[in-house]
């Protein structure tokens, strides 16, 4: 007896064509991918290839932000962003061969699976006790990433945001928040690695200051917004209890370059105040699903 349109034998027809159709289009994607290699590295072997010259998260933040605003129907904004993230991460993978350190303390597994999800299922991971172990490993392997959680307001001791590299110096620094999402339910935490901010359009810098002990908050608003920085302070640190400065972590609203004419404006308003200012890096800012609009 033939089936009637519409019938569940027909319906489970169409999933396979659908699910061939996707294939397909991975495919064709992979094959792009292998494309884009070819034309940046010239053919080079992913074993051989940098990943500071296959990364690039300010373009993959742009493709999510896009696919994001285009959704419809009942596909959950966390189901597009684990799809997309597996294909980007295997698209880089080809590319570049990297692995990944990530804070996992005690039993703690949510860092763990925020990589799995930002970096791919298949990507290789190895956990440490301590932010700062992280950022050492990140920086003694050239083709690493790294998932540390956001730093605390108060931190005794060196800081281990302080042990990031600057702009356009060699080591790890921010390159992306997780989750993609703003407001999941995951705890919050910073990407780092070996990668130079981009702007996107929507973007957070990190602002690291060494002050003289002493200063108020007031002051050092003050001073920034002489200079034309939006700042909210993130965390603040001692370097040491037999030294004066402090360090602050400051997250500035917007893409600040290196050259940016208000970090010299700052240096020049704060005089001995500031012992050293140094970007160490940033991210796209996580999407804000209240304000995409519907297709």
């Amino acid at each position: 007896m033939r089936e009637t349109p519409g019938s569940l034998e027909d319906l489970r027809s169409e999933i396979d064509q659908i699910d061939d159709a996707l294939q397909d289009l991975l495919i064709r994607r992979a094959a792009v991918t292998r494309s884009i290699a070819k034309v940046k590295h010239g053919g080079a072997s992913p074993k051989t290839v940098r990943l500071s010259a296959a990364l690039r998260p300010a373009r993959e933040a742009l493709i999510l932000r896009r696919l994001l605003a285009r959704r419809t129907g009942d596909l959950p904004p966390q189901l597009v962003v684990g799809i997309w993230r597996e294909i980007i991460a295997a698209s880089l993978r080809a590319q570049s061969d990297f692995r990944a350190h990530v804070y996992a303390e005690g039993d703690e597994t949510a860092y763990v699976g925020m990589a799995r999800t930002y970096f791919g299922s298949a990507i290789p991971i190895r956990t440490h006790s301590k932010a700062s172990l992280v950022v050492h490993a990140c920086a003694e392997e050239t083709n690493a990433l790294g998932v540390v959680p956001l730093p605390q307001m108060e931190e005794p001791g060196a800081s281990w945001w302080a042990q990031l590299a600057p702009a356009g110096e060699k080591g790890p620094r921010v390159i992306a928040k997780l989750p993609v999402i703003a407001n999941d339910d995951s705890p919050a935490a910073y990407v780092i690695g070996a990668v130079e901010q981009e702007p996107t359009g929507d973007d957070t810098t990190l602002l690291l200051l060494e002050i003289t002990s002493g200063m108020s908050r007031t002051k050092l608003q003050s001073m920034l917004k002489q200079s034309g920085l939006a700042a909210r302070l993130a965390a603040r640190g001692r370097i040491s209890e037999m030294t004066v400065p402090d360090e602050l972590l400051l997250e500035i609203k917007g893409f600040v370059a290196k050259d940016d004419q208000r970090l010299g404006l700052l240096k020049e308003i704060a005089g001995d105040a500031i012992a050293r200012i140094a970007l160490i890096g940033g991210f796209a800012d996580p999407v804000d699903l209240s304000e995409i609009k519907a297709p």
